[in-house]
């Protein structure tokens, strides 16, 4: 389908896991409270869990 990157908000565990497109398949990558969340497609954006969940 082309997805780049997509994002998995789990407000139970308090996380947020980036899955990364990489030559076929996803590289996962799980942020924790107060951790600034890095995403490769938007390198602008400058939130943590709080403010996504």
């Amino acid at each position: 389908m082309g997805v780049v990157e997509y994002w998995i908000v789990d407000t139970l565990e308090n996380k947020v896991t980036v899955c990364l497109l990489n030559q076929g398949s996803y590289k996962q990558t799980v942020f924790i409270p107060h951790q600034r969340i890095v995403s490769q497609t938007f390198p602008e954006l400058t939130l943590t869990i709080q403010q996504v969940s």
